[in-house]
């Protein structure tokens, strides 16, 4: 996978600026001393508030972050199943980013949503 996207890095005038990291997010976010403008998450349901938590501190004021499947095909506003941990987190996740006072959040509920958090 990482050959398959450095080919089409590379044919981007920008590619000798992107650098790929392979292995757990979990693991690499606390390494990386770097600004971000913009972050995409859209892993493991049951992390996404451990990488949200890891990277609001290394977000520039203003960026972005955006949360892919927030919606989880409707299931974050039926009844939990008990066994649902990916359902449960989601439903916490969202709940987090409404209540969070260092960003501002639109949930956009096209296909299976996405929410648009902005850092203050």
């Amino acid at each position: 996978m990482v050959d398959f996207q450095r080919k089409y890095f590379d044919k981007s005038p920008w590619g000798n600026q992107i650098t790929q990291h392979l292995g757990e997010a979990l693991s690499i976010l606390p390494t990386l001393d770097l600004k971000f403008d913009l972050v995409f998450i859209d892993a493991d349901k049951e992390n996404y508030l451990n990488y949200y938590e890891l990277i609001v501190p290394k977000m520039n004021r203003g960026g972005i972050i955006l949360s892919d499947n927030v919606l989880w095909s409707g299931k974050v506003v039926e009844p939990l199943e008990p066994n649902d941990l990916s359902t449960k987190v989601l439903v916490e996740y969202n709940a987090h980013l409404k209540n969070d006072p260092r960003v501002e959040t639109v949930l956009l509920p096209i296909r299976d949503g996405l929410t648009v958090s902005r850092v203050l």
